[in-house]
């Protein structure tokens, strides 16, 4: 029997849809606490978590004594999978594509946006179904003990905002060849060259796209409950001159702020400049 969505997500759900529809515009105080418990017909602290959830959300902002109000919804980033033309002799191409590593520094400043990220987490664990398969690598070795991946992961924040979480995983045997992939700091020229320095050029990507509910891990760094809507995975098995796959990148964005674009063939300069 499927879980029953909570009033209070309901309602938050609710109020949402009356601020994308434009019923409630930017400014707007939302109606009091008591006149949507008496609307809903639910207690008040049920109207206080529907309303935290919009905060969470960054939807609606609240004053004290004043009351909540509607907020200006943020400006979306823009994510361009195969290509960033970003008008100067250094940038990324297409093996560089998705909003990875510089070219989502590089998208993010040509939009206006301002992006960081967190200090690398690396770490060596137990490769599971996606990665043994993405990256080709047998289930179980002679001595029956898993398989292990290389992991490195970063937090990335938009405008200060929590935007999307990262997962590089690549095979042990490849770690030994290219031993920066197992350093906890950056590759100052980025991983695609680095890995193409050790022999492993990139020339091709398959791109997987899911939406799905948010783990444990991303509900907590992007601020949402558990039945808040769903994120945004995006899955690449890079490939190399050899046609075997050397990389495996999973990125979760958080919903809602998000566009993900891809462009084909020829199209006109204010195709690229479009950043929305």
């Amino acid at each position: 029997m499927a879980r029953r969505t909570p009033k209070y997500v309901e309602i938050a759900q609710d109020l949402q849809a009356q601020i994308d529809g434009g019923h409630l515009a930017p400014g707007d105080r939302l109606p009091t606490e008591k006149e949507l418990a008496k609307r809903w017909e639910v207690s008040e602290n049920t109207i206080k978590a529907a309303v935290n959830e919009l905060r969470k959300r960054g939807r609606v902002e609240t004053v004290p004594q004043k009351g909540s109000f509607v907020t200006e919804p943020d400006r979306p980033f823009v994510i361009t999978l195969n290509y960033t033309d970003l008008g100067d002799e250094n940038a990324p191409g297409p093996g560089f594509g998705g909003g990875e590593g510089k070219a989502f520094l590089a998208e993010a400043e040509r939009q206006l946006h301002e992006a960081r990220f967190s200090k690398l987490d690396v770490g060596v664990e137990d490769a599971g179904e996606l990665q043994m398969k993405a990256l080709r690598i047998p289930r179980a070795p002679a001595d029956g003990s898993p398989p292990q991946v290389v992991r490195r992961s970063q937090q990335r924040f938009v405008d200060g905002k929590p935007n999307s979480l990262q997962h590089s995983y690549f095979s042990l045997d490849l770690a030994f060849q290219a031993k920066d992939l197992l350093n906890s700091r950056d590759i100052a020229e980025g991983s695609v060259a680095y890995l193409q320095r050790c022999g492993h050029e990139q020339v091709g990507y398959e791109d997987e796209f899911d939406a799905r509910p948010p783990r444990e891990e991303e509900r907590k760094f992007f601020g949402h409950s558990k039945n808040s809507l769903a994120v945004i995975e995006h899955i690449r098995t890079a490939f190399d001159q050899n046609g075997e796959p050397f990389r495996l990148t999973v990125t979760v964005y958080r919903p809602g702020t998000n566009k993900i674009r891809f462009i084909a063939g020829e199209v006109p300069d204010e195709v690229w400049d479009r950043s929305s």
